[in-house]
């Protein structure tokens, strides 16, 4: 199976996100500016996965980049007009050959449209600078609805880029699931397997997917609300649930948590916390 890479979130503001993060016990990295008027405040971790909570910086070069057919952006124009401001919109994977993804993806049918390449500058923790360059191939399939996923390779990325920013407060060390939700998760099976290169499990009683070494799960709408005790606004596609945390200690998050003054709940052996502006989707963490 390709390894998860990213999570896509889309949010009203950077600020938002940054300080409700940042509250949350993570560490977040400077502002990114994408060429085609995105911009984004990542979280990363040592697991090689990240966060990337994502606004629009500048809505004319967002507006151009669509028309030119950027699919990025194109996808989350979508998304925010179906949804809101505020979500989770993508599931990413790395990759060592995007151009040999979109031909997969095109050959079983669920090709999202054309490639994109482009590089943009790096503010790195040591206060030195970089460009990293990324090539991204596109999927989608009409029962996946609004969410989009797509495979990115690194291209050109400066070494030890991530390092200092990996350390978080709160203890995560790496995110454990991306929990969708969809009335009938085989529709998506299909369309997951190609993007992931993998096959799913399929729970006993039958009420949801597992592409466990992919890290993402697809539960029934029922099925999410027994398990995680959230509330869920159904959509006709795929949605955004909520993101599976693993984190060193429940005490110190308990603690970071309380101090800022963040309602959470228990469920199980699960916190979870809600979502508020700045946060997109419901986040549940897990004791190593």
């Amino acid at each position: 199976m390709r390894p998860l890479d990213h999570l896509v979130l889309p949010v009203a503001d950077l600020m938002t996100a940054r300080q409700r993060l940042s509250a949350l016990g993570f560490t977040v990295a400077p502002d990114g500016l994408h060429p085609f008027g995105t911009g984004n405040c990542c979280v990363y971790f040592a697991d090689q996965t990240f966060l990337e909570p994502l606004t629009i910086i500048d809505r004319d070069a967002y507006e151009n980049a669509a028309a030119a057919g950027n699919r990025f952006v194109l996808g989350d124009r979508t998304f925010r007009d179906a949804r809101g401001a505020e979500g989770f919109s993508a599931v990413v994977y790395g990759t060592a050959d995007a151009a040999s993804d979109h031909v997969a993806f095109a050959e079983n049918g669920c090709s999202a449209g054309k490639m994109l390449d482009f590089s943009r500058s790096m503010v790195l923790p040591d206060g030195s600078s970089g460009v990293a360059g990324f090539r991204l191939a596109f999927a989608g399939a009409d029962p996946a609805g609004d969410v989009f996923a797509f495979t990115c390779q690194r291209v050109n990325v400066p070494p030890n880029g991530r390092t200092t920013l990996t350390d978080h407060d709160n203890g995560v060390l790496g995110i454990r699931e991306a929990v969708f939700v969809h009335r009938h998760p085989h529709d998506v099976s299909s369309f997951l397997r190609v993007v992931i290169c993998g096959d799913a499990t399929v729970s006993a009683s039958g009420d949801g997917l597992s592409f466990a070494s992919a890290r993402l799960t697809v539960l029934t709408p029922a099925a999410f609300v027994d398990t995680y005790g959230l509330e869920l606004h159904e959509d006709a596609g795929l949605t955004g649930g909520l993101i599976m945390f693993s984190v060193a200690s429940m005490v110190e998050l308990d603690t970071i948590l309380t101090r800022a003054g963040i309602g959470y709940f228990r469920r199980g052996p699960l916190l979870l916390v809600p979502p508020l502006a700045g946060q997109g989707v419901a986040f549940a963490f897990s004791e190593v």
